[in-house]
């Protein structure tokens, strides 16, 4: 999982200098209002420290601006108990001083407290994350109403450069440092989903597909309905919902069902709220395997019942998978009505095609076969079972047959197709087809039948129409009888839906 930080997604606030707290009201009961503001002039000494961090703002030098910030630390660790009579004053201006170190360079993240200004047990290590933490919860401690604006606080500079060196650390594989900043952005704010992510993804890496979950549950509870954090809640509904289909796979018994219940609600869950993600069609089939390990299978057809209801609004990949899966559950009907929808929105769909004609075949529709099967062979020319399509529709109309000229003619047929097909010299099964919105892949997987072939492969990439849009071509380089070769296909160009391979002969 790579993780991108989007500045945008967040509400850094900057608190660079000492004031009032902007008033936030909140509803008391009674209807009483309670506003949060501080008092940044009492004591006098706070007063002082006001104009004091203008100087350390506008400090050109480090040195002059760490000494100014020293001086500030030193005042506020000198007789505490000045403060006492206005701790959020005093709370509220350690945690602005303490930011402004936090994002010294070379600070470091425990220096001696003596080296910050502290006076009392000056060689100590004072963490500045855990001084920001424990200055934030002494503001809300002391002034309640102030809590929400506190809380904004929280996604200060500091907090911002542990969450983006957190993710910076995800991405780049490090597990150890990912973990250490991500949590530290999670002790200054605990609203954001980024560290959740990331804890998420460090504990996917170490094998840990529990915590895993429990952190990508976090990730879609802070994100919400928040379109900026959309990418970042459904790829962790997706890694849910795969995560506990696997560890369903891997259980058993009840601990498997009641997995299984769970993946199977994330799946149902991920397709409502994203029912166009470009991995549809492996959500459909995750869910439908998910019921059937939980042992609900007369479930299945809620997975596809929306394709069903308004297949115009489905991808022709989503209505041949949702074919299958009503095939897997003897639902032929569905599985009829799913496949025929696949290819009028994709004539050039080579699996719709193909279980189509399967499914006319098992309907023993035989006559309607042959339009598929004719589409299909165009595609896939040296598909085995493709030319066998033919041979099966002529050995059920055979049967059905009445006059025994009728009967001869269905026979002929299925000896021509059957002899076509054992006739290929080499046998081509499709291993994989992708498409994105610029380019698309096409894997073939070449078995040779004759003695010896060398072959060059040139397949056309289809638009909607049918149109080629590119080509590429791709060599076997000598095949031995009996051996089998991938070739991989790649084009360029925009908005590819089908292919078609030239015949090899």
């Amino acid at each position: 999982m790579r993780l991108t930080f989007m500045a945008s997604a967040v509400a850094a606030v900057s608190l660079t200098g000492v004031g009032v707290v902007p008033a936030t009201a909140a509803a008391q009961p009674g209807g009483v209002t309670a506003a949060c503001s501080i008092d940044p002039n009492t004591p006098k000494e706070l007063a002082v420290m006001s104009l004091t961090f203008q100087r350390a703002k506008s400090a050109q030098n480090p040195e002059e601006r760490k000494k100014i910030l020293m001086g500030i630390i030193k005042e506020l660790d000198t007789k505490p108990e000045r403060f006492a009579k206005n701790l959020a004053g005093y709370n509220y201006t350690l945690s602005q001083a303490l930011l402004i170190w936090a994002m010294e360079p070379g600070i470091g993240h425990a220096p001696t407290r003596g080296s910050l200004g502290f006076v009392s047990n000056p060689a100590e290590p004072y963490d500045i994350v855990d001084g920001l933490d424990a200055a934030f919860k002494g503001v809300v401690a002391a002034a309640p109403a102030c809590a929400d604006d506190v809380k904004a606080m929280r996604q200060n500079e500091a907090w911002l450069a542990n969450t983006q060196a957190a993710l910076s650390a995800s991405n780049g594989g490090n597990l150890d440092s990912a973990e250490f900043y991500a949590k530290r952005s999670m002790k200054l704010s605990g609203e954001s989903p980024y560290p959740h992510y990331v804890l998420a993804n460090v504990a996917n890496a170490r094998g840990d597909k529990k915590t895993a979950i429990l952190h990508w549950g976090h990730v879609v509870q802070r994100a919400g309905t928040d379109t900026s954090y959309r990418e970042l809640r459904n790829s962790s509904m997706y890694y849910t919902a795969m995560s506990q289909l696997e560890m369903a796979s891997g259980a058993q018994g009840a601990d498997q069902v009641a997995m299984a219940k769970e993946a199977a609600g994330s799946f149902k869950a991920l397709l409502e709220v994203n029912p166009d993600s470009p991995d549809a069609a492996n959500l459909y089939n995750g869910w439908a395997d998910a019921l059937t390990m939980a042992k609900d299978t007369a479930s299945i057809p809620q997975v596809y019942a929306g394709l069903l209801a308004a297949p115009d609004k489905a991808t022709d990949i989503s209505l041949t998978m949702a074919g299958v899966i009503a095939t897997r559950s003897n639902k032929a009907d569905d599985a009829l009505k799913l496949f025929e929808a696949a290819v009028r929105k994709n004539p050039n769909n080579r699996d719709g095609l193909r279980n189509l004609a399967a499914t006319y075949y098992g309907k023993d529709k035989f006559q309607e076969m042959f339009a598929p099967s004719r589409k299909l062979v165009e595609i896939d020319p040296n598909n085995y079972d493709g030319w066998m399509m033919f041979a099966y529709a002529a050995q059920g109309l055979g049967k059905a047959a009445k006059l025994p000229a009728e009967k001869k003619t269905w026979t002929d047929t299925l000896v021509k197709y059957n002899t076509i097909a054992e006739a290929l010299p080499v046998k081509v099964d499709v291993a994989g087809f992708s498409r994105g919105a610029q380019n698309a892949t096409l894997t073939l997987s070449l078995e040779q039948i004759a003695a010896t072939g060398t072959y060059s492969v040139t397949a056309e990439f289809l638009d909607a129409a049918g149109n080629v849009v590119a080509s590429a071509t791709g060599s076997t380089g000598a095949l031995k009888k009996g051996e089998r070769k991938e070739i991989v296909l790649k084009a360029d160009g925009e908005k590819i839906y089908g292919y078609r391979y030239k015949p090899i002969k």
